[in-house]
């Protein structure tokens, strides 16, 4: 196949102009080896015709290469395009041929009578045409004119001798002429084939730069999109909360004050829906949030009693509204884990094993491997068969079948307890028999455990006249919201306490001060109005007080960032929607915890 097949004509035009600049720039060599092969020739042939002739000749040599150095100047200055090419390509190639036509004359006219120097005389010309060959062959227009030129008389010349053996000689050095015509065109193909490509492949790169810097455009964009996506999410997870959270409490307080069956059936089935609401919008946040690679894990010490129990503490109203046993065994074990993350995973297992759970029930227990800690969370129900195994952590795959409820959830929740594993390092097992149960097993690495306390049995036993821990407590509620608000103080005065209550520290203490008491417990939304803290508001309380008062902090901002401000303030939190089971659990704890103050103490 020919070199240039295959090759645009655009190319191959670009790679011609390169051709005609590399034969201007090419002139000083090309005056160099026109002279050094002209003194060679005088040399070589010197007595056979007169001086005077030489340097007539010499001087034609001299007028051309230098009307050439006067158009390679032109040439410089110029400077031009694609579309000049054949015009300044013609005024090379003519003085490539004025020059061939000057060394073929000079064969004519020297040509010796001793065969020796006609030998000689063949010998210098063919010479110079292929000592100049890669100079002259650039360009073929000014290739075919210096060659010829001056070769072709050459071998007339010889041939005009007549006997035998000039006229073999003539035959033989035309089918050398032959033999540089074609090796000179297959040189000019070649460059010109090199040239194309070289600028195909310039094309090419700056095609690939410009997609290049198109991509990185296009992922700044995503960039900023995926920043603007997580600040439009985590505003989201605050203020879509909101709302569930008020209603939640709404619904718990008016069922503690109501006694009649169907009402608290109503009531239950209300908050059921609210649950499935929230773990939902929760994964769908979460999901969100791994994709925009917004989470970050922050891991630290994380002993796992306290987790166990706020776990308990969570899904017992629907462990109980199923006659389900759910309990965590004791431990002192501790993990290197983030606290928010490895919640959410586990938060995730427990709530598919009550889900999927019909009779017996949930356990979760933690025990040492090692230097590795695993945490199983094994339940009684419908199992999954081996063909489901892999692909229930995949997102969005549910599992359908007789024994699965259906209509429940969207397929993401073990998704995310691989994607939050697989972010935090932590491995992921599952065992599981159909119709016998399931046991998921997270393997962390394990830390010193020995200050971790011991959970105790069971939570603190309920007090007060309406046989609730928090009746006759004072709590101090701050939050923005008023709504929020307006839920707690329903929710605590069905459970017998006192509620004062403010959208910021100012207004709570004002409030306390209405009722005259020190508060048990704050209750603290962690973002208040104007960029105002929880932790700022509760910190205020404490200054104001001149009390430690046990604190709690409820945060629809389940961010790495947020559980970490709050566990560095020292504070418990909980997620918002809050489950009232689980405030009450913790506030418990922390009531018990409290060091013990005189029984109605009254602020100054």
């Amino acid at each position: 196949m020919p070199p240039l097949a295959g090759l645009a004509p655009a190319l191959i035009q670009r790679a011609r102009a390169d051709q005609v600049a590399m034969a201007f720039a090419s002139w000083t060599r090309t005056t160099a080896s026109m002279l050094l092969g002209g003194v060679l020739l005088a040399i070589a042939m010197w007595g056979q015709v007169a001086a005077a002739w030489w340097l007539a000749w010499f001087a034609l040599i001299a007028v051309n290469q230098a009307w050439r150095w006067r158009l390679a100047c032109a040439w410089r200055r110029a400077r031009p395009g694609p579309a000049a090419l054949e015009r300044w390509g013609r005024y090379w190639a003519l003085g490539s041929a004025l020059g061939g036509t000057l060394w073929g004359l000079a064969a004519v006219v020297v040509f010796p009578a001793s065969e020796p120097h006609q030998a000689l005389l063949i010998v210098c010309l063919f010479g110079v045409v292929l000592g100049g060959l890669n100079l002259t062959a650039v360009w073929r227009p000014s290739f075919y004119g210096f060659v010829l030129p001056a070769l072709v008389p050459l071998i007339v010349r010889v041939a005009w001798e007549g006997d035998r053996v000039h006229l073999d000689t003539a035959a033989v050095l035309a089918v050398v002429l032959l033999f540089v015509l074609a090796f000179g065109h297959r040189v000019n193909d070649l460059l010109t084939q090199a040239l194309a490509i070289r600028h195909e492949n310039v094309d090419l790169i700056a095609e690939l730069k410009a997609q290049t810097r198109a991509a990185v455009e296009a992922r700044s964009a995503a960039e900023a999109a995926n920043r603007a996506k997580s600040q439009l999410l985590a505003a989201a997870s605050h203020d879509l909360r909101q709302p569930l959270h008020a209603v939640g409490l709404f619904v718990s307080a008016l069922s503690a004050r109501t006694a009649e069956p169907d009402a608290r059936m109503i009531l239950a089935r209300t908050q059921q829906a609210l649950d499935a609401l929230d773990a939902q919008f929760g994964q769908l946040i979460d999901l969100s949030r791994l994709e925009a690679g917004a989470l970050v894990p922050s891991r630290t010490r994380v002993p796992l009693a306290g987790l166990f129990t706020q776990l308990v503490a969570e899904f017992a109203p629907q462990s109980e509204a199923k006659g389900l046993r759910l309990r965590a065994v004791r431990t002192r074990l501790a993990v290197d884990s983030d606290p928010a993350l490895l919640a959410r995973v586990l938060r995730n297992l427990v709530a598919n094993a009550v889900r999927y759970t019909g009779r017996g029930g949930v356990v979760i227990g933690a025990r040492r491997r090692g230097a590795r800690v695993v945490v199983d969370v094994v339940d009684t129900g419908v199992g999954i068969a081996d063909a489901h195994r892999e692909r229930i952590f995949e997102e969005f795959y549910q599992v359908r079948g007789a024994a699965a409820p259906r209509g429940r959830g969207m397929g993401l929740g073990l998704a995310i307890v691989r994607r939050f594993a697989d972010l935090l390092g932590h491995a992921v097992e599952v065992r599981s028999h159909p119709g016998r149960g399931s046991r998921f097993r997270v393997v962390l690495p394990r830390v010193d455990d020995l200050r971790a306390p011991l959970p105790p049995a069971r939570l603190p036993a309920p007090c007060g006249a309406n046989g609730h821990a928090l009746a006759g407590t004072t709590i101090a509620v701050v939050d923005d919201d008023p709504a929020a608000i307006e839920g707690m103080r329903s929710l605590f005065l069905a459970w017998g306490a006192e509620v004062a209550s403010g959208r910021d520290a100012a207004e709570a203490l004002a409030a306390l001060g209405h009722l005259a008491r020190y508060p048990d417990l704050i209750v603290a939304d962690l973002r208040l109005d104007e960029g105002a803290s929880g932790l700022d508001a509760v910190a205020r309380l404490r200054d104001e007080l001149g009390v430690a008062v046990p604190a709690i902090v409820v945060s629809g901002d389940l961010s790495a960032d947020a559980a970490r401000s709050v566990r560095s303030a020292g504070l418990a939190l909980l997620p918002k929607p809050v489950v009232p089971a689980a405030l009450a659990a913790a506030a418990s704890v922390l009531l018990a915890q409290a060091p013990a103050r005189a029984d109605g103490a009254r602020i100054a």
